[in-house]
């Protein structure tokens, strides 16, 4: 199941972790890692069924395979186009092979 998946992890992206900080709070350099994934963009909005207002919704979608790294809500992200947005949610689900991470952008 997820053999199907692979030839569609054609981006790269960044996870951007917290880094050190000094006797004062301040962050110094942040570490990150690369990680191979698929990236689907939409406009940040949608309709709601009953209401047919504008609802936010996620900005851009990614999808991870096998994600080494724990994913917390809040967390910066760095899209193939150098836009940095963080996680609004996530979802895990298990395959046959391994795990599918869908991450929610906004």
């Amino acid at each position: 199941m997820l053999a199907d998946l692979l030839p569609m992890m054609t981006d790269t992206v960044r996870q951007l972790h917290a880094g050190k900080r000094d006797v004062f709070g301040k962050s110094q350099e942040g570490e990150f890692t690369e990680h191979r994934a698929r990236v689907t963009y939409s406009p940040g909005k949608l309709l709601g069924q009953a209401s047919r207002e504008a609802m936010p919704d996620a900005t851009a979608v990614v999808w991870l395979i096998n994600h080494p790294h724990p994913i917390i809500i809040g967390e910066t992200f760095e899209l193939p186009g150098g836009d940095q947005i963080r996680v609004a949610r996530f979802e895990l689900r298990t395959l046959l092979g391994g795990i599918l991470h869908k991450v929610y952008l906004t």
